[in-house]
């Protein structure tokens, strides 16, 4: 990479990449098209990339602008300047190497990269280095020097450890140093595949300035704000949990000798903290159930140590492969309970609806899916006795002023306790509770009048 330390490799790509989003279903792909310009050598990185959604018919555009001290971002659809922290700019020349692999493999010598020989293989040589929290390996053909293929190996809070790999092939040479001209990227454990190609490549002596740096530019900090719960008394059976750093509330229920507990955000950490919360509160009561409202992370995220504590968990039809998945995912990089001691897995399907009942307090759970115009799995809870209804993410009625609009979210949860037939004088929100904004605690009226009035 010597002959590049002055100049730049220009490479004009086109790309199709996949992604997971917010989405009706989980592992629901969503599919961009890209196309873009970036400018490269060992020190430096710069990239004009503009991404389009066929589906939505959404065009976006970012600039990147990187070296080994500074990095300004534009992410795509946003008018100012990303808040880059030093994590993110540490680890830029690994996300660099979807485009081409020249500053990863300066980083690698910089950093002087390990050679590993029980990855390595006589026709590949491996070489090991950790860029934060990622092991990160190069694969470099015996045969001509050129590198094969990458790995990135990461933990991730609710998916477990996550290995992406990066393939280089069809090189060519370019100037004085070989560039592969396709790129192929597996990710989230070969569940996503992106394609690249390079449709235009040269060695400039400049690259462009993309992006001013402020006067006053520094990296961001991270403010990790520490996890806390709030217990709440609704009454003698229902319980609610706040947790502020996540802005979410759980639900735990309790019977005459169990408990059930509702949502989990993110991580397994919220969910010992739940969990700690569930026996304060009935030392003596295991927690039989768990139940998630649908598939999202705010709700699911942290799952896996209700399975290490033995609970059954309550799922709609057709999300029992996915839980099995997020329970079964190696969690070796950052382990939890469950990794550290595994306990099998209890499932049950909701089906259309579920009583839970003790005898003398019951609980119903209804699938409501599409109607909620969020998710294909959403899952209501009501109270008949308290004429009671918990509910996940779908109300959207601002707490001060009248709504502007009426989303389609609400209308459909409306549609669906008038189509079950629900008596219904309070609904309680999981999420948010602070942050947007809007009523978390909300008299049924008070969603009937947004709807006759819309």
């Amino acid at each position: 990479m010597q002959p590049l330390q002055n100049q730049f490799v220009e490479l004009v790509y086109q790309e199709q990449k996949v992604e997971l989003e917010h989405s009706a279903e989980p592992w629901q792909q969503t599919s961009y098209q890209a196309t873009g310009t970036i400018w490269t050598n060992a020190a430096q990185f710069r990239q004009a990339d503009t991404l389009r959604n066929s589906s939505r018919n959404k065009t976006y555009y970012a600039q990147t602008q990187a070296d080994n001290q500074t990095m300004l971002v534009r992410e795509h659809g946003e008018e100012k300047l990303t808040s880059v922290t030093r994590q993110m700019r540490d680890e830029q020349p690994l996300s660099a190497a979807r485009y081409s692999p020249i500053r990863l493999i300066a980083y690698a010598y910089q950093h002087h990269a390990r050679p590993e020989s029980k990855q390595s293989t006589t026709q590949l040589a491996c070489y090991r280095f950790q860029i934060n929290q990622t092991i990160t390996r190069l694969f470099i053909r015996r045969s001509d020097g050129l590198l094969d293929h990458i790995t990135g190996l990461a933990p991730d809070d609710m998916l477990g450890d996550l290995l992406t790999t990066i393939t280089y092939s069809d090189y060519q040479v370019l100037g004085q140093s070989w560039q592969p001209t396709r790129i192929t990227i597996d990710k989230v454990n070969g569940k996503l595949h992106d394609q690249i190609r390079l449709v235009r490549k040269t060695v400039v002596k400049t690259a462009p300035a993309l992006l001013d740096a402020p006067a006053n530019y520094q990296l961001a900090s991270v403010n990790t704000p520490t996890p806390t719960a709030h217990p709440e008394r609704y009454n003698e059976h229902i319980h609610f949990v706040t947790l502020p750093h996540t802005d979410d509330r759980v639900m735990i229920v309790e019977f005459k000798d169990f408990l059930l507990v509702a949502e989990a955000p993110l991580n397994s950490q919220n969910g010992e903290l739940i969990i700690q919360q569930a026996r304060r509160l009935a030392p003596t009561k295991p927690i039989r159930y768990f139940v998630f409202g649908h598939h999202h992370p705010h709700y699911l995220g942290g799952v896996r140590p209700f399975v290490h504590k033995g609970a059954t968990i309550l799922c709609s039809s057709g999300n029992e492969a996915y839980v099995r998945y997020l329970v079964q995912a190696p969690h070796l990089l950052r382990p939890d309970s469950l990794a550290l001691a595994p306990k099998p897995l209890k499932l049950e399907a909701v089906g259309t609806h579920k009583t839970i009942s003790d005898g003398e307090f019951s609980l119903d759970i209804y699938h409501i899916g599409n109607q909620s115009a969020h998710t294909a799995d959403f899952l209501i809870y009501h109270f008949p006795s308290e004429q009671l209804l918990f509910e996940d993410d779908l109300i959207w009625i601002p707490k001060t002023g009248k709504p502007t609009r009426v989303s389609a979210r609400q209308i459909g949860l409306y549609r669906a306790v008038q189509a079950l037939g629900l008596s219904v004088r309070t609904i309680i929100q999981s999420w948010p509770v602070a942050d947007m904004g809007v009523k978390t605690e909300i008299p049924f009226a008070e969603l009937a009048a947004s709807i006759d009035g819309k």
